[in-house]
């Protein structure tokens, strides 16, 4: 005779594997998004002098006197 006692059955083991899966599923989001987001086309590393002086000039803060001055300072 089958007898239908406290233990776990097989709907109940299922159960267990889909909510663990679902707990490493929302781990391994959170931690992807905690992750430090760089823009398109830029390495996690840090900047130049190069990149930081095109900034600069671009954003309008040196004239392009003083870009082509300090820009030959840096190749040299």
């Amino acid at each position: 005779m089958m007898s239908w006692g406290y233990g776990m059955g097989a709907g109940m083991w299922v159960s267990w594997i889909i909510l663990s899966l679902v707990m490493v599923l929302v781990v391994l989001l959170v931690l992807r998004a905690s992750e430090p987001r760089t823009p398109p086309g830029r390495s996690a590393g840090p900047r130049t002098a190069f990149e930081i002086l095109a900034e600069r000039y671009a954003r309008g803060e040196i004239t392009t006197d003083e870009y082509q001055e300090r820009l030959s300072h840096l190749s040299s």
